[in-house]
């Protein structure tokens, strides 16, 4: 059995494949939208985006300015979808008119109503059979096709066995067979066309999948585990060591791969004079506070100086340089951990110490000479020096979160609203008891050489035992 190119089956083909990018599009689309413009709230949302303090609250408002809704990439996808939407309804509508797969209907062929008496059907078929007659058409394959139709019609009307078999099955002539055809356009048949095909066929063959399968292959084999790159991984093996102190992992993490990638791409916009000025002016302000640079690379001692203004709180006035700081502490955490992997792996365990304590201070914006209590709210130098004074004076921010509330030191000069931010996150900070027990299997006392067994038991008093720890006061870190 010969199989022929159908257009109606290749109209059916591109419904099914476009509808699987339209409708999860669409669905994105819609989601993005809304959750952006906030437009249907609910209270789920509502409590997980509620903000503990005001100084959170500020910071959700920053990050949601940030936030460009009407980004170049969506409004590209949404460019792209209703077009999509175009084509999908010009392929609905022509599957509905399509004269090949719509369902046969002798009353909208010889347009009368469906009561219409015997009279009304003669006069309605010679009135079209004469219309669409192949002697009054010559040449006309619409017009022969009709005229069969027209006597289909007429004959599904009048013949008892054919409107019988019209009524069971959909057709005056009674069971069709079962037809099997090719889901492709018949232009694909035209023999003028034929080159122009075979053109495109091993363009895609041959040019676009291979490229597209070499950018992806080349593109997935720079990075390792945890989405960080092989470059970096290769300088943090290079620049850390088990002597690296915490003064110097804001350089080691500045000079990762994939910040001083980004920097090339951003240098093709390269800085203007305001924000050259603008860092140079930061630098001097941090000129005491960084160590002496390893590195000379130009991406590097530039992120070198915007991790050290996110520890120390230094104030950036340039959008520019703000919009960098974000962007490389977006991936830190990543980076951070990547290098911990390193440093456990060589079994530094001070380089993993301090690496740890690198990413609290990342986290809270503090350095290392800074009080633990400047991670409070409204805390400045002169609230702790008032709090680590006199009577119920506190050393750490362990000994502060354990104080009574009516006994914390440096909230005389705050207002009502800052004093609860306080407290608020005084309770939030973890306070956690931990032991250890370190044993030895059938012996009675550990001796050189033993395996030993350590147990490790952390108790949690901030949460309840089967409720989940909130997140992390961080209103200077950006996520």
């Amino acid at each position: 059995m010969a199989l022929d190119y159908d257009n109606s089956a290749f109209y059916y083909f591109c419904l099914t494949m476009l509808g699987f990018y339209v409708l999860p599009a669409s669905y994105y689309a819609a989601c993005t939208f809304v959750k952006a413009f906030d437009l249907f709230p609910t209270k789920k949302r509502d409590e997980r985006k509620a903000a503990r303090t005001s100084v959170e609250a500020e910071k959700a408002q920053r990050l949601k300015e940030r936030e460009k809704v009407l980004s170049a990439g969506y409004l590209g996808h949404l460019v792209l979808l209703f077009f999509a939407w175009l084509v999908l309804s010009y392929l609905v509508y022509l599957v509905a008119f399509d004269s090949e797969l719509a369902r046969f209907d002798p009353f909208l062929i010889l347009d009368i109503p469906t009561n219409a008496d015997d009279q009304t059907i003669r006069r309605s078929y010679r009135k079209l059979s004469l219309k669409w007659h192949p002697d009054k058409n010559p040449g006309n394959k619409f017009a022969e096709e009709m005229f069969m139709k027209v006597a289909k019609a007429y004959e599904a009307l009048t013949d008892p066995v054919s409107r019988k078999n019209w009524e069971d099955f959909g057709n005056p002539d009674g069971k069709q067979a079962l037809e099997v055809s090719i889901g492709l356009p018949t232009f694909l048949l035209d023999k003028q066309n034929h080159y122009a095909i075979l053109v495109v066929y091993l363009g895609v063959l041959v040019l676009v999948i291979p490229g597209i399968v070499a950018s992806w292959y080349a593109h997935s084999q720079k990075f390792g585990e945890n989405n960080v790159m092989y470059e970096t991984y290769s300088f943090f093996l290079r620049a850390l060591s088990e002597h690296s102190t915490c003064k110097m992992l804001p350089e080691i993490i500045a000079g990762a791969a994939e910040h001083r990638q980004a920097k090339a791409q951003t240098r093709k916009k390269s800085l203007d004079d305001s924000a050259t000025a603008a860092l140079k002016e930061v630098a001097g302000k941090l000129r005491g506070v960084m160590p002496r640079p390893r590195f000379e690379h130009p991406a590097v001692v530039e992120n070198n100086v915007l991790f050290h203004a996110h520890l120390t709180r230094t104030p950036l006035q340039h959008p520019a340089l703000r919009r960098d700081l974000d962007v490389a502490l977006g991936s830190s955490m990543r980076l951070c951990e990547a290098m911990l992997d390193l440093a456990q792996s060589k079994r530094w365990l001070q380089t993993s110490l301090n690496i740890i304590e690198f990413m609290q201070c990342l986290t809270q914006a503090v350095w290392l000479k800074d009080h633990q209590l400047l991670q409070l709210p409204h805390f400045t130098s002169q609230e702790v020096a008032h709090a680590t004074k006199g009577k119920h004076a506190c050393k750490t921010l362990a000994e502060y979160v354990q104080l009574p509330d009516d006994q914390k030191k440096g909230l005389a000069h705050m207002d009502d609203k800052h004093v609860e931010d306080v407290l608020t996150v005084c309770r939030l900070v973890p306070r956690v008891e931990t032991s250890f027990v370190l044993a030895c299997e059938d012996e009675a006392e550990i001796a050189e050489r033993d395996l030993v067994t350590l147990q490790a038991t952390l108790i949690r008093h901030h949460a309840d035992e089967r409720d989940v720890a909130p997140p992390v006061h961080a209103p200077y870190f950006p996520a």
